[in-house]
């Protein structure tokens, strides 16, 4: 599948899934910028702070081997409303899903 830079997309490892702005796609890579880790919680769905539990807050970009993605697609609109109220000062009515 082919993505504009800065399309929101979803990234669905192994160890995951990720939310963020599509940046590059090389042979074995594939980065995102501004990712955001799912994870479930007591009030349902939403975003983790970070990319991994021992990771950085907020890291600006995260760069995929292919060999570890299991597939990518492009975000439904109800999770990328949230991923911007998420990443951004803007505030959508997006419904369903914590920020």
């Amino acid at each position: 599948m082919s993505y504009k830079k800065d399309d929101v997309v979803s990234v669905i490892t192994n160890a995951g899934e990720y939310v963020g702005k599509f940046k590059s796609e090389g042979d074995s890579t594939f980065i995102i910028t501004k990712p955001r880790m799912l994870i479930q919680g007591e009030g349902g769905v939403g975003f983790a702070r970070g990319i991994c539990v021992t990771g950085k807050e907020d890291a600006a970009e995260l760069v995929f081997q292919k060999t570890g993605i299991v597939f990518t697609t492009p975000t439904s609109d109800v999770v990328e409303k949230a991923y911007v109220e998420s990443t951004t000062s803007i505030v959508l009515n997006s419904g369903g899903m914590q920020a």
